[in-house]
């Protein structure tokens, strides 16, 4: 069992759903991937934020959405995190590689440091520099983080980026017709980049995985939600595209036709 107490610069260490429903999230997400729910924020102070929670270890979380994105047409969306020894640093860097700041470094309690930004491309993507949390304490196991996507029009520009600001490598992969990027923090493969498919916008996207990807796609439906493509063969196994129901966006892989998943 994949289980982690810390993560490298460049890792993807976290992901959380920022949604308008948040207890219908809940509701949804513990269907799907048998997730239990645990209060970590400070509701009274503004802030809510819930822990998701797998075989006894965090392993999501989960808030209310921003007047921003509502503003943008969302009601629901999936964030990652990747790790970062200096919020600050990595901060700095990403603005001057060419990227935007959208939340400047803060400290979230005692839990760590975070900022946000959007890469040269685009893609939004926060830092997360662990207290502590350090991040998912389980991944690479149905119901759990899996992998982490980067779609972009430029791949060489935000791969370069990347490597600028949390030197991160890139190395192409063979993956027949398809152009597919892998990053690396030193030897270890921790993700992948591709020009967007048809319809999808520069963006980063989260994977979890799923021990049978039918069963899985049938709770999508059953819970209110959208199965948007598949089930279809990839090199990561069976997969689906879904949707929550407040329409957000995530990716699941079938871990009984992969050995060892997704990295």
């Amino acid at each position: 069992m994949p289980s982690r107490d810390g993560y490298t610069q460049g890792e993807p260490c976290w992901a959380d759903l920022s949604t308008e429903d948040t207890e219908g999230a809940k509701a949804f997400y513990g269907g799907v991937f048998g997730w239990t729910w645990e209060e970590a924020g400070m509701p009274d102070a503004g802030m809510p934020y819930s822990m998701a929670h797998k075989d006894g270890r965090r392993v999501a979380g989960l808030g209310p959405i921003s007047p921003e994105l509502t503003a943008m047409g969302l009601r629901s969306v999936w964030n990652i995190y990747l790790a970062v020894d200096s919020a600050d640093e990595a901060y700095r860097r990403a603005i001057d590689a060419g990227g935007r700041g959208l939340m400047e470094p803060y400290d979230v309690m005692t839990a760590g440091r975070m900022a946000y930004i959007m890469d040269n491309q685009g893609a939004a993507i926060g830092f997360w520099q662990a207290g502590d949390h350090s991040g998912a304490q389980l991944i690479k196991e149905p119901g759990t983080m899996s992998w982490s996507e980067l779609y972009v029009p430029d791949v060489g520009a935000a791969t370069g980026f990347l490597g600028a600001v949390l030197g991160l490598t890139a190395e192409a992969a063979d993956m027949g017709p398809m152009s597919y990027t892998l990053l690396k923090v030193g030897d270890e493969v921790v993700a992948g980049v591709m020009e967007p498919p048809e319809n999808v916008p520069t963006c980063w996207s989260v994977y979890f995985g799923a021990a049978d990807i039918d069963e899985t796609a049938g709770k999508v439906t059953e819970l209110g939600g959208q199965v948007m493509n598949g089930p279809f063969p990839t090199p990561l196994g069976q997969m689906i595209v879904a949707a929550d129901t407040a329409g957000g966006v995530f990716l699941v892989h079938d871990y009984s036709t992969q050995a060892g998943g997704a990295g």
